[in-house]
């Protein structure tokens, strides 16, 4: 009888022995990737897909985008479909309130997740949701430095009576702080309450024609998403184009016409370099050689947005970070793979992302 048990024991501990190897990633000839994104069909999501083909395909790797970031549910249940699919890792740019399970459904499949582009280290729960096996790091942008560098030239530039642009609050935790921000920089800034105007609406064109309808002698619009579809034409029609000082996030092409028309003044871009830095985090965790900081806790980068005041930067921002010219290439990022990889290395390397930087690697 007691032998039995051993026997019972010991293949037990085998099995978890063996599921453990599993869990902690392995080498195969491919891999299957999702990546989580709000819209899959804009250019911003096709920047990102281009630049994680170029380097994954080539490393034996598939992808497959899921809708995620304005439903909490459509999300979760995402993750559900990619672990129901066999998926290895998810890239995930939408964290939030529901890492915790999410992170859960990777566990139950053994899935990695990475997150890219917002902050996770502020989500609820961040303590104990990144010691989760499956959570293998972050990659973000810091939104209030970028934020304040619009805000401070904004008012450099003498805008005085501003508007505050975009979905409503609660949709989106990224988008939500950079409102925030951009508000508590002008209140710094000596901007008085009463000269900053909401304009949050799902219909977010409406809502620029209603702020330029209501406040004639506005001079600036904020906005915290991409506004050349949207905001570009109410300026036009109001006559305003080029006194209104106006940003953009995540810009599409025509972006570069709105720059040379005088109608855009800023737009940030480059998120599809994070998640190529995303990428090299869960690929290294996937193969077996997960990366993690000086203490043992899970990687952290923080990479600059490229910020573009001109035409001609948005320009280079479309000729070395785009769908067809990704930020990096493999060979650049291969230093950075496998067992002999440092992560601080890649995260010194990463943070010195800009356009000089682009230029200087790619011009």
């Amino acid at each position: 009888m007691k032998k039995l048990v051993a026997l019972i024991l010991a293949a037990v501990l085998c099995i978890g022995m063996f599921s453990s190897l599993a869990y902690a990633g392995e080498a195969k000839d491919s891999y299957k990737v999702g990546v989580i994104l709000y819209d899959t069909e804009c250019q911003w999501a096709k920047d990102i897909m281009g630049g994680l083909r170029a380097i994954g395909e080539p490393l034996g790797v598939t992808f497959e985008t899921g809708r995620g970031g304005q439903d909490p549910e459509e999300e979760i249940q995402t993750v559900q479909n990619f672990g129901a699919g066999g998926y290895d890792g998810i890239v995930n740019l939408h964290p939030g309130t529901i890492m915790p399970k999410m992170l859960e459904i990777c566990e139950e499949y053994g899935m990695f997740m990475v997150t890219s582009n917002d902050m996770t280290h502020t989500c609820e729960g961040f303590e104990e949701f990144s010691k989760s096996p499956s959570y293998v790091g972050s990659v973000w942008e810091d939104e209030q430095v970028a934020a304040d560098a619009i805000i401070e030239d904004m008012v450099a530039k003498g805008a005085t009576e501003f508007g505050l642009h975009g979905f409503p609050y609660g949709l989106s935790a990224q988008m939500d702080k950079r409102l925030i921000f951009a508000k508590e920089k002008l209140l710094e800034l000596g901007i008085s309450e009463d000269m900053i105007h909401e304009g949050q609406s799902f219909d977010k064109a409406g809502a620029a024609e209603e702020l330029l309808a209501q406040y004639p002698n506005l001079n600036a619009i904020f906005s915290s998403v991409e506004t050349v579809s949207t905001v570009y034409q109410p300026l036009i029609n109001s006559g305003r184009s080029g006194e209104v000082l106006l940003n953009c996030y995540d810009p599409n092409d025509d972006a570069l016409s709105a720059f040379y028309d005088g109608t855009l003044s800023y737009a940030t871009t480059g998120t599809c370099a994070d998640s190529m830095i995303a990428f090299v985090l869960l690929y290294n965790a996937m193969t077996g050689n997960r990366m993690v900081q000086d203490d043992g806790s899970a990687p952290s980068i923080n990479m600059k947005y490229l910020f573009c005041t001109s035409a001609e930067d948005m320009e280079n921002a479309i000729n070395y970070c785009s769908e067809s010219n990704p930020p990096y290439t493999l060979e650049e990022l291969q230093p950075f793979i496998g067992p002999d990889a440092s992560y601080n290395d890649l995260k010194a390397f990463a943070e010195k992302f800009s356009l000089e930087d682009l230029l200087e690697r790619h011009g």
